[in-house]
């Protein structure tokens, strides 16, 4: 985490919360960032998890595991709504250039090549086949017409791929997990960010207020353009 990370935020919307000084801004940036990246980080853990735990499973950076005498490409994701329409095309070709590649080395074999999406955190159990549906609105992605994979989510999923009901059984009660490292951390983080936000205000001879942080952030964002401009000149001047 550095004080850079907390610059690009909707200062209003901490302004309407009652966040005057840059201190308490710091602290109220600080979390809405660390949520923002949570999702990514946890996502990571529970994927090595899956694979330690899952039979016949394979984390090579992606997941593979073999189910129902098919070997599955697998897309985890926490949530269902982690996608926009624009992004899940992309993520379907991705799906489809690693099955091609497996199927490349199966062929020997024989042995079926599926796709599957898995939600990890879900309420809703679902384990279900559906298929890419090309609308008069969305012709740039008839590529992947008709395109067949299979949707886990919830109990289903977990039961599927690794023989249990919920990955919370595994680690519960969580009052016996040791958040001291963790705890410890964030503090030391919070304070170290603070401390480089507020010496770069008074660098920029600004005061440690919420509009101070705003100017130091509009200067952060001029630095920023202005090397980018210069970048480009450069390269253009080669």
């Amino acid at each position: 985490m550095t004080y850079e990370r907390l610059l690009g935020k909707d200062f209003a919307i901490y302004a309407l919360r009652g966040v005057e000084t840059a201190e308490d801004y710091a602290r109220e940036a600080f979390h809405a960032v660390e949520s923002s990246s949570e999702e990514t980080a946890m996502g990571t853990r529970w994927q090595e998890l899956i694979a330690s735990i899952a039979e016949n499973a394979i984390d090579t950076g992606d997941l593979t595991a073999t189910r129902d005498g098919a070997v599955y490409v697998i897309e985890l994701k926490s949530q269902e709504n982690t996608t926009n329409s624009s992004s899940f095309p992309n993520e379907l070709r991705s799906l489809r250039q690693r099955m091609r590649e497996i199927a490349g080395r199966k062929r020997a074999s024989h042995q079926k090549v599926e796709a599957a999406i898995c939600i990890t955190r879900s309420t809703i159990s679902k384990d279900e086949w559906r298929t890419f549906d090309v609308g008069f609105a969305t012709q740039e992605n008839a590529d992947l017409k008709d395109f067949r994979y299979r949707y886990l989510s919830g109990t289903a999923m977990w039961q599927w791929l690794c023989g249990i009901d919920s990955p919370y059984g595994l680690i519960r009660p969580f009052s016996k997990i040791d958040s001291e490292p963790v705890l410890k951390a964030r503090e030391s983080s919070l304070e170290r960010v603070t401390q480089q936000l507020l010496k770069e205000l008074d660098r920029k001879g600004l005061p440690h207020t919420l509009d101070g942080v705003a100017e130091l952030s509009d200067s952060y964002k001029a630095e920023k353009e202005a090397k980018r401009r210069e970048r480009e000149a450069k390269k253009r001047n080669k």
